[in-house]
């Protein structure tokens, strides 16, 4: 797992301290994102093989869909935000899933700025791929109906398989408070229900929605 020390870290107030990457330390930081997405990517189809032939709950995608789209138009939280995060510009978009992906992936790509408080906003920024990878594997594994309150996942965290290094208790309030604000947005899709389990859609999708973040797509062919 990456260093845990650097999670949540505070740039320097002083802009005089702030040194601009040039054209090559942007193209190395471009370049070493790009492999570590795509590392997360196959790790979540490895970790979650059985679910990658199962088809989407098209009733509850549908429904969802609308729900996001109502959400948006009518600006009631946590639709206002999503949309941010995800970048959108204008409406929603009109595929069901592509527009599903996106609004239940965005906290995770973050595209733009949502808009949440700065503090809730640089503790969701502070999650590593790491996180969001063993929250989602293990709330799936624990299978439709599994609680996804922000301690689950955190422990699903903590006793991932595919994830080494463990966790560092001193990181635990910090993740907690991260998927406090990402749970709302989840519930807002459907991916969890209102008493914050994981539901049919939820397992079908949220694999794919962290795929989708990471400029992946869980349901192409392994390598080798």
């Amino acid at each position: 797992m990456d260093d845990p020390s650097r999670r949540g870290r505070v740039p320097p107030a002083d802009a005089s301290e702030l040194k601009p990457f040039g054209d090559d330390e942007d193209e190395q930081f471009l370049t070493e994102e790009a492999e570590a997405e795509a590392e997360a990517v196959e790790l979540l189809r490895r970790a979650l093989p059985h679910l990658r032939t199962v088809p989407a709950p098209e009733d509850d995608l549908l429904a969802a869909a609308e729900a996001v789209r109502a959400g948006v138009a009518a600006r009631t939280a946590p639709f206002p935000q999503i949309a941010a995060a995800a970048g959108w510009v204008g409406p929603p978009p009109s595929d069901d899933a592509e527009l599903w992906l996106d609004a239940t992936g965005a906290l995770v790509a973050m595209r733009g700025e949502a808009g949440l408080p700065i503090d809730d906003e640089a503790a969701v920024l502070a999650l590593q791929w790491t996180d969001w990878l063993g929250a989602v594997v293990g709330l799936v594994r624990a299978g439709v109906g599994a609680s996804g309150r922000a301690s689950d996942l955190v422990r699903h965290i903590a006793a991932c398989p595919e994830l080494d290094g463990g966790l560092d208790e001193l990181d635990r309030p910090l993740l907690e408070q991260a998927f406090e604000v990402v749970l709302p947005t989840w519930q807002a899709t459907c991916a969890l229900d209102p008493e914050g389990r994981l539901t049919p859609l939820g397992q079908w999708g949220l694999p794919r929605a962290l795929a989708w973040a990471w400029n992946g797509d869980f349901d192409v062919d392994l390598p080798g």
